[in-house]
């Protein structure tokens, strides 16, 4: 990973160009393949999770956030009433908290609310929720495969399907690379 990573602030992160990646997403979806050896594509995320790193992951309907990490449980708990598409992402963003942050030292648990990134939150939550955003949009949409696929596919919708995202990820994917015009929020 480069400095200019670890480095991200809030100003700069507004400011950056370009495609954005974590080499650590890259290092965890190698291992699990080297490990396990399924399929490239879609990323098994659950299985990155149980099998490789050894978290427990549930759902919940009862779930007042998108998703939380409890490190000390060494538990991920995911919105049971989300779509399949938005469990994976949320599942690879709480991963993106374990790897990024809890395994650097960071203990409390973490949980991902709109409000926590949208409402004054601080220069450090939007780092974390952004390095978990970024890691989570790696782990699943790997730049390399993301460019091969996308000639190939007729539609954005039809490439997140192939990638098992939502559309609106997918969409933010290529417009870091170049591919696509800004999606519109």
């Amino acid at each position: 990973m480069t400095s200019s990573f670890l480095a991200l602030t809030s100003d700069n992160v507004r400011a950056m160009a370009g495609p954005v990646s974590d080499e650590r997403a890259d290092a965890l979806r190698a291992a699990y393949h080297v490990a396990f050896g399924d399929a490239e594509l879609p990323v098994p995320v659950e299985a990155i999770a149980t099998d490789l790193l050894g978290l427990k992951v549930s759902e919940s309907e009862d779930l007042e956030v998108s998703g939380m990490l409890l490190p000390p449980e060494r538990q991920i708990w995911v919105n049971a009433r989300e779509g399949v598409p938005r469990r994976r992402f949320t599942l690879a963003h709480e991963l993106g908290h374990w790897v990024c942050q809890h395994l650097e030292g960071k203990t409390a648990p973490i949980y991902c609310r709109a409000a926590d990134v949208q409402l004054k939150p601080s220069a450090a939550d939007r780092t974390f929720e952004r390095e978990a955003n970024v890691f989570a949009a790696e782990l699943l949409m790997p730049e390399a495969s993301v460019r091969e696929e996308w000639p190939r596919s007729a539609t954005v919708s039809e490439l997140a399907v192939h990638f098992e995202v939502s559309s609106e990820a997918m969409s933010w994917r290529l417009y870091s690379y170049g591919l696509v015009p800004r999606p519109k929020p």
